[in-house]
């Protein structure tokens, strides 16, 4: 009888942002363990988000939704399991929804949290992600934080139906002067490190928690407005039903993600404006988005997800019934 999977990774191959590296490359193989029911262990490590020296990430951030197989395991890494089984995530929100559930839970102490913290009322949340995320052309276009009000300014301006705003954000500068630009009131948690920050005033732990925290916190708005982040859109994991628009481009870039659209955060979609100053920050900050690239229309449709390399997922599954597939993983490109 073949032993219980175990998916690992070593902290270095997760080196980037939680939910945009971690959590995202966990997602692309759920589809196929899914289908196939398969439950396993998990040990994912994570450079910035596990607490030295195991760097545990998952679980922790995040709980098993089901009580994980006992060992000695059948240990394979992420970034092979992605290799050979990963998914092109789509926009079937319900769906995926039901998939993401199915393996992971937020943990008690979060929602703990978010439960005492949710303001009453009708919520526009608005996330900013400001640092990095303005230097990265390669992924998105920067956003400043007046042009960004403008848009809130001009989407208020139609939408008369909030009561508070939760404001989220990398850069909380951005916070004081939401507050002075909207007649609301602006509630939010206050200062964090930055997410990929080596010299952390708080443990990684409680950095964590804080980031799973606001999603949760903006999934529980009534309508979510966001720049460009993998973050805020992962609300629409946790909520499919949630109303909520990015303000920015969600590009084609590097190897892996040239010929498919960035999930979460390219199937949200654009928000909707009215004023003159307005429509043309955004014919700005989303210019080269994905959506417009006549080669991506066959993703503009509905769908849960889609093989990436599908020749070669096909002949991995065949492999592996036969217990070949370590020999067909030496014989066969792909994720890298």
């Amino acid at each position: 009888m073949p032993r219980p999977l175990c998916i690992s990774s070593r902290a270095e191959e997760l080196d980037q942002g939680l939910f945009g590296n971690a959590f995202y490359h966990a997602f692309q193989v759920l589809p196929y363990l899914y289908e196939r029911n398969l439950y396993p262990a998990w040990q994912l490590r994570t450079l910035h988000y596990g607490e030295p020296p195991a760097f545990l990430t998952i679980p922790g951030a995040l709980d098993l939704a089901y009580e994980p197989p006992a060992g000695p395991y059948q240990t394979i890494s992420l970034e092979e399991m992605r290799r050979r089984h990963a998914s092109i995530l789509g926009n079937d929100w319900a769906e995926l929804h039901r998939i993401w559930s199915s393996y992971f839970r937020i943990p008690p102490r979060v929602l703990a949290g978010a439960d005492a913290v949710m303001p009453k009322g009708r919520v526009l949340g608005i996330h900013y992600r400001g640092t990095d995320k303005q230097t990265t052309s390669w992924d998105s276009n920067p956003i400043s934080q007046d042009q960004y009000l403008s848009l809130i300014g001009d989407f208020l301006s139609s939408r008369t139906d909030f009561d508070v705003i939760f404001a989220a954000t990398d850069e909380y500068s951005f916070v004081e002067k939401l507050r002075s630009a909207v007649s609301l009131p602006v509630i939010a948690l206050g200062e964090v490190d930055f997410h990929m920050s080596t010299t952390d005033s708080t443990s990684k732990t409680e950095k964590t928690d804080r980031a799973v925290m606001d999603c949760v916190l903006l999934s529980r708005c009534h309508c979510v407005i966001e720049t460009s982040s993998a973050l805020p859109s992962f609300a629409k994991v946790f909520n499919p039903e949630l109303e909520i628009y990015r303000c920015a481009a969600s590009k084609l870039f590097g190897k892996l993600y040239s010929n498919m659209p960035y999930f979460p955060v390219a199937f949200i979609p654009v928000l909707p404006v009215e004023s003159r100053r307005a429509r043309d920050i955004l014919q700005a900050t989303m210019a080269s988005d994905w959506s417009l690239d006549p080669a991506m229309a066959k993703y503009r449709k509905t769908f849960v997800h889609a093989p990436k390399w599908s020749v070669n997922h096909a002949i991995f599954d065949i492999a592996e019934k036969f217990g070949a597939g370590n020999i067909a993983a030496k014989l066969l490109p792909g994720y890298r």
